[in-house]
Protein backbone atom coordinates (compact mmCIF):
# COMPACT_ATOMS: atom_id res chain seq x y z
CA UNK A 1 0.00 0.00 0.00
CA UNK A 2 1.52 3.34 -0.97
CA UNK A 3 1.98 6.16 1.55
CA UNK A 4 -0.50 8.61 -0.08
CA UNK A 5 -3.26 5.99 -0.06
CA UNK A 6 -2.58 5.17 3.61
CA UNK A 7 -2.72 8.89 4.50
CA UNK A 8 -6.04 9.28 2.66
CA UNK A 9 -7.54 6.33 4.54
CA UNK A 10 -6.24 7.73 7.82
CA UNK A 11 -7.80 11.11 7.04
CA UNK A 12 -11.17 9.55 6.12
CA UNK A 13 -11.20 7.55 9.36
CA UNK A 14 -10.33 10.68 11.35
CA UNK A 15 -13.14 12.66 9.70
CA UNK A 16 -15.63 9.82 10.21
CA UNK A 17 -14.72 9.47 13.88
CA UNK A 18 -14.96 13.25 14.34
CA UNK A 19 -18.44 13.31 12.81
CA UNK A 20 -19.52 10.41 15.02
CA UNK A 21 -18.06 12.16 18.07
CA UNK A 22 -19.88 15.38 17.16
CA UNK A 23 -23.17 13.54 17.08
CA UNK A 24 -22.59 12.21 20.57
CA UNK A 25 -21.12 15.45 21.92
CA UNK A 26 -23.49 17.95 20.42
CA UNK A 27 -26.73 16.04 20.14
CA UNK A 28 -26.58 14.47 23.57
CA UNK A 29 -27.57 16.11 26.82
CA UNK A 30 -25.15 16.77 29.68
CA UNK A 31 -25.91 15.09 32.96
CA UNK A 32 -28.02 17.27 35.25
CA UNK A 33 -25.54 17.00 38.12
CA UNK A 34 -22.39 17.70 36.11
CA UNK A 35 -20.63 21.03 35.83
CA UNK A 36 -20.35 22.34 32.28
CA UNK A 37 -16.71 22.84 31.32
CA UNK A 38 -16.02 25.30 28.51
CA UNK A 39 -13.67 23.46 26.16
CA UNK A 40 -12.11 24.49 22.88
CA UNK A 41 -13.89 23.59 19.65
CA UNK A 42 -11.88 23.48 16.46
CA UNK A 43 -13.19 25.46 13.47
CA UNK A 44 -13.62 22.23 11.49
CA UNK A 45 -15.73 20.72 14.29
CA UNK A 46 -17.88 23.86 14.46
CA UNK A 47 -18.31 23.74 10.68
CA UNK A 48 -19.34 20.08 10.94
CA UNK A 49 -21.87 20.96 13.65
CA UNK A 50 -23.33 23.85 11.66
CA UNK A 51 -23.76 21.64 8.58
CA UNK A 52 -24.75 18.38 10.31
CA UNK A 53 -27.84 16.82 8.79
CA UNK A 54 -28.19 14.54 11.83
CA UNK A 55 -28.71 17.14 14.52
CA UNK A 56 -31.37 19.80 14.89
CA UNK A 57 -30.04 22.40 17.30
CA UNK A 58 -29.92 25.99 18.46
CA UNK A 59 -26.44 27.51 18.58
CA UNK A 60 -25.87 30.56 20.76
CA UNK A 61 -22.88 32.77 19.93
CA UNK A 62 -21.86 34.80 22.96
CA UNK A 63 -18.97 36.46 24.78
CA UNK A 64 -18.12 36.98 28.44
CA UNK A 65 -17.63 40.73 27.93
CA UNK A 66 -21.14 41.08 26.41
CA UNK A 67 -23.64 42.42 28.96
CA UNK A 68 -26.72 41.36 26.95
CA UNK A 69 -25.23 37.85 26.58
CA UNK A 70 -24.80 37.54 30.34
CA UNK A 71 -28.36 38.78 30.91
CA UNK A 72 -29.81 36.38 28.32
CA UNK A 73 -27.91 33.32 29.55
CA UNK A 74 -30.24 32.54 32.52
CA UNK A 75 -33.23 32.88 30.16
CA UNK A 76 -31.65 30.47 27.68
CA UNK A 77 -30.80 28.09 30.52
CA UNK A 78 -34.41 28.13 31.71
CA UNK A 79 -35.75 27.59 28.19
CA UNK A 80 -33.32 24.73 27.66
CA UNK A 81 -34.57 23.04 30.84
CA UNK A 82 -38.17 23.57 29.77
CA UNK A 83 -37.76 22.26 26.20
CA UNK A 84 -34.94 19.70 26.25
CA UNK A 85 -37.42 16.88 26.86
CA UNK A 86 -39.20 17.97 23.68
CA UNK A 87 -36.01 17.69 21.65
CA UNK A 88 -34.33 21.06 22.08
CA UNK A 89 -30.57 20.86 21.63
CA UNK A 90 -28.79 24.04 22.66
CA UNK A 91 -25.06 24.69 22.30
CA UNK A 92 -23.20 27.82 23.30
CA UNK A 93 -20.17 29.09 21.40
CA UNK A 94 -17.89 31.56 23.20
CA UNK A 95 -16.24 34.11 20.90
CA UNK A 96 -13.92 35.44 23.59
CA UNK A 97 -10.34 36.03 22.46
CA UNK A 98 -9.00 35.39 25.98
CA UNK A 99 -9.66 31.66 25.89
CA UNK A 100 -12.29 29.48 27.55
CA UNK A 101 -11.52 30.77 31.07
CA UNK A 102 -13.36 34.05 30.42
CA UNK A 103 -16.64 32.28 29.66
CA UNK A 104 -16.10 29.58 32.30
CA UNK A 105 -16.59 32.14 35.07
CA UNK A 106 -19.90 33.23 33.55
CA UNK A 107 -21.06 29.63 33.01
CA UNK A 108 -20.26 28.74 36.63
CA UNK A 109 -22.00 31.83 38.02
CA UNK A 110 -25.12 31.31 35.90
CA UNK A 111 -25.25 27.54 36.53
CA UNK A 112 -25.52 26.82 32.82
CA UNK A 113 -26.60 23.27 32.02
CA UNK A 114 -26.16 23.11 28.23
CA UNK A 115 -22.78 22.60 26.56
CA UNK A 116 -20.67 25.66 25.81
CA UNK A 117 -17.51 25.59 23.71
CA UNK A 118 -14.83 28.20 23.13
CA UNK A 119 -14.15 29.03 19.49
CA UNK A 120 -12.31 32.33 19.72
CA UNK A 121 -13.13 34.98 17.15
CA UNK A 122 -12.83 32.88 13.97
CA UNK A 123 -16.62 32.22 13.71
CA UNK A 124 -17.26 35.97 13.57
CA UNK A 125 -16.11 36.12 9.96
CA UNK A 126 -17.08 32.59 8.94
CA UNK A 127 -20.71 32.94 10.07
CA UNK A 128 -21.10 36.70 9.61
CA UNK A 129 -21.73 37.39 13.29
CA UNK A 130 -22.22 41.15 13.44
CA UNK A 131 -23.32 41.31 17.09
CA UNK A 132 -23.81 39.07 20.09
CA UNK A 133 -25.78 37.37 21.36
CA UNK A 134 -26.59 35.65 18.08
CA UNK A 135 -28.82 32.60 17.87
CA UNK A 136 -28.65 30.16 14.98
CA UNK A 137 -31.45 27.65 14.50
CA UNK A 138 -30.03 24.70 12.53
CA UNK A 139 -32.17 22.08 10.75
CA UNK A 140 -30.96 19.58 8.17
CA UNK A 141 -27.55 21.22 7.99
CA UNK A 142 -28.97 24.66 7.20
CA UNK A 143 -29.40 27.83 9.23
CA UNK A 144 -33.17 28.25 9.13
CA UNK A 145 -33.17 31.38 11.27
CA UNK A 146 -30.63 33.74 12.78
CA UNK A 147 -31.58 36.12 15.58
CA UNK A 148 -29.16 38.88 16.55
CA UNK A 149 -29.37 40.75 19.85
CA UNK A 150 -30.91 40.07 23.24
CA UNK A 151 -34.59 39.13 23.17
CA UNK A 152 -37.25 38.63 25.80
CA UNK A 153 -37.98 35.21 27.23
CA UNK A 154 -41.45 35.26 25.67
CA UNK A 155 -40.02 35.99 22.21
CA UNK A 156 -37.37 33.27 22.51
CA UNK A 157 -39.85 30.74 23.82
CA UNK A 158 -42.12 31.37 20.82
CA UNK A 159 -39.16 30.94 18.44
CA UNK A 160 -38.11 27.69 20.14
CA UNK A 161 -41.67 26.37 20.07
CA UNK A 162 -41.91 27.11 16.32
CA UNK A 163 -38.49 25.55 15.73
CA UNK A 164 -39.45 22.29 17.43
CA UNK A 165 -42.68 21.83 15.44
Amino acid sequence: MDRDYALKIQRVLLIASTILMLGVFFCGHPQADSRIIVERIEPTDLDALMSSKDCQCMIVAMAAWCGPCRKELPILNSLYERYKSRGLRMIGISLDVDGPEAMQRIVDTAGVNFPIYWAGDSPVHTYNIIAVPALFFIKDGEVVEKIVGKRTERYLERKIYEFLK
